[in-house]
């Protein structure tokens, strides 16, 4: 039996995968954040064995209405358009249906918020990564026989034999916004940046402090320009 929006324990809307899992089944729960003033907040994606296969369960905790779509739809925050007026408020949700969460996650924003969303190519504001010191050392070039490897170190975090995606990647996840790459750069790089607990909770947290962005940055001889690209986004509308 489909339930939407039932009372269920806050228990299960812990960060911790093992309460997830617990949840009893075929829930489907949008609701008004119970953590507001609570320590956390985030998404968790997680797996039970049911009747012989891997069952996925979603959940998330204090989420913006813009992250809530974006789990909603499988699209990265970065690329979800919001109205004038969307909602300001921070939500719960939680999915333990046997297949199709996202489904059943868009059926509850769209009966419970009185939204929905489409995939259109529009114009939008982005911000392009652009070399702005080729100088600067902090980039260099990795051979050929290097292995890809992520380490952290002595106080720094070090990139081997990477590409520049993940760098984009990064920052459209902590920015919340669309990041393109101007930098002409397609080698794979050698690179740190410094790794103490307040950057490495900033970053893991999506928080990182713009100062900080852009000193790292700049270590690496790079910099974000303000500029516009069309690109399909995730537009969310009133349902009327």
């Amino acid at each position: 039996k489909l339930i939407f929006f039932p009372s269920v324990s806050d228990a299960f809307f812990q960060l911790n995968e093992s309460k997830v899992r617990k949840a009893p089944a075929n829930l489907v729960i949008v609701r008004p954040t119970h953590f507001a003033n609570a320590r956390g907040n985030g998404i968790i994606i997680t797996s039970i064995q049911r009747g012989g296969r891997s069952v996925r369960r979603i959940m998330g905790r204090n989420v913006t209405f813009q992250e809530l779509m974006a789990m909603a739809y499988g699209r990265s925050v970065s690329h979800v358009a919001l109205p004038i007026g969307a909602p300001k408020d921070h939500y719960d949700f939680l999915v333990t249906m046997p297949d199709d969460l996202e489904q059943h996650l868009q059926s509850a924003v769209r009966r419970k918020l009185g939204y929905a969303a489409e995939m259109e190519t529009r114009d939008t504001p982005v911000l392009a990564l652009k070399v702005e010191n080729p100088n600067a050392g902090g980039l260099k070039t990795s051979p050929d026989n290097e292995k890809e490897n992520t380490d952290a170190r002595n106080g720094r975090l070090y990139f081997t034999h990477t590409k520049l995606t993940v760098v984009m990647d990064g920052l459209d996840g902590i920015l919340k916004t669309p990041v393109v790459d101007k930098t002409g750069l397609t080698n794979n790089y050698d690179f740190s940046l410094v790794w103490d607990a307040q950057t490495q909770q900033q970053i893991e947290s999506g928080t990182l402090d713009v100062e900080t962005g852009r000193k790292i940055l700049a270590d690496w001889g790079l910099g974000l320009e303000p500029d516009t690209a069309s690109m399909e986004m995730l537009v969310v509308k009133k349902v009327k």
